[in-house]
């Protein structure tokens, strides 16, 4: 058998394919198949939502945010929760999980990257998974700061018994309770792992596809309030992929992240702390200046008398945006003085800060706004004399 015989059989780990298979095929057409011949009782789509979001949680909370990010601290009963419950989700263990995904973010979109869009859709989503690789690729690395930590040790010891008797086992025993083992199997078992597994890919895949690139737009990644309703907030991938080590993915306030607002909320019992974030306006800045590259692509692509028209415009737009944020930063800087320094705890110096902030954040706004119509007006080859900057 020649080289390439070998190399192609040896391409894909066809145990990975089957088992990948297998779960949306029983979770899809086996629980279908169930249903219309047993019907459906409300306990079963019940219990696969609240598997659902415990295993997604697991993975959001506890896999990404927490051990692969260290984007926020909790103690070691809730680190053991998390643990159990993105077990449930059986996307391997902490440490290897962990392991590619901060490969994945220190070696975006290159040849180093374990699921790197460059590669096509199909790599990204689930390719990665189920093809082999060499055994410098895929070992574990990284996660040291991991290795020490008591849930860690024991999932790795029993990564499958709590993922197949906490997963698949207690909602058999909990189906025989109401005498339908076999549907509470089907619907909590294998049709929520299928979707966990699949909206999970997603963001490696389609969010590189779908959405906007509002922070950082030479990257791939895009934010998706789609995908993030089916991941409980890991859609915002855009940003995620600009600020990695912030807790919150969707971070405007009606950004669909319960990740976000279960960590803050625990946050107020002293459960979570250290909750890193970034500053309002580095992320506003940021945001600013993907607009400038946007319109950088717009202006080449545009006719010669619209580039003449705007630029001196969007020149003076861009001056008098960078001013504010060097003025807002020393702001900021003032005030992180004066906390160090135990001066911060003045009400009437706090709402001086908020007010602050606030007529920063309107001019700002703004500016932002006649960019977007400029960058519009642009794009439509169209001239506006009556726009004022």
């Amino acid at each position: 058998m020649s080289d390439i015989q070998i190399n192609k059989q040896r391409k894909y780990n066809w145990n990975m394919v089957v088992i990948l298979t297998l779960i949306p095929l029983i979770g899809v057409f086996g629980t279908g198949i169930y249903v219309y011949y047993n019907g459906i009782v409300w306990q079963e789509p019940v219990m696969m939502f609240i598997y659902w979001f415990l295993s997604g949680m697991g993975i959001t909370m506890g896999y990404h945010r927490l051990f692969s990010h260290k984007a926020y601290k909790t103690n070691s009963f809730v680190e053991w929760v998390l643990m159990i419950f993105g077990s449930t989700a059986l996307e391997n263990t902490i440490l290897k999980w962990s392991s590619d995904h901060r490969l994945h973010h220190t070696k975006a979109e290159t040849e180093d990257d374990p699921y790197s869009i460059t590669q096509g859709f199909w790599h990204a989503h689930i390719g990665w998974i189920v093809k082999n690789a060499p055994d410098d690729k895929t070992k574990v690395r990284g996660v040291k700061d991991l290795q020490k930590k008591s849930a860690v040790k024991f999932q790795n010891k029993y990564y499958y018994h709590i993922g197949i008797i906490v997963g698949f086992i207690i909602p058999m025993a909990i189906g025989f309770i109401y005498g339908r083992p076999l549907g509470a199997l089907l619907w909590a078992g294998f049709l929520r792992l299928a979707i966990v597994h699949h909206a999970t890919f997603f963001i490696n895949s389609l969010c590189h596809y779908v959405g906007r690139r509002t922070y950082d737009f030479k990257s791939t990644a895009r934010d998706s309030w789609i995908v993030s309703w089916f991941t409980f907030g890991e859609g915002y991938h855009n940003y995620h992929h600009k600020f990695q080590w912030d807790y919150r993915n969707g971070v405007k306030w009606f950004a669909y992240d319960p990740s976000k607002w279960i960590i803050n909320g625990l946050s107020y019992f002293g459960i979570t702390y250290d909750l890193k974030k970034v500053k309002e306006h580095v992320i506003m800045q940021n945001h600013f200046n993907s607009i400038r590259t946007q319109l950088t692509e717009k202006f080449n692509k545009s006719t010669k008398s619209c580039k003449v028209f705007y630029q001196s415009k969007v020149d003076r737009l861009h001056q008098k945006a960078d001013s504010l944020f060097i003025s807002w930063d020393e702001m900021e800087l003032r005030y992180n003085n004066m906390v160090e320094n135990g001066k911060a705890k003045n009400r009437t110096l706090l709402k001086e800060l908020k007010n602050e902030r606030r007529q920063y954040r309107a001019q700002l706004n703004k500016i932002k706004r006649n960019l977007n119509t400029i960058m519009f007006d642009i794009q439509k080859n169209r001239l506006r004399p009556e726009l004022s900057v």
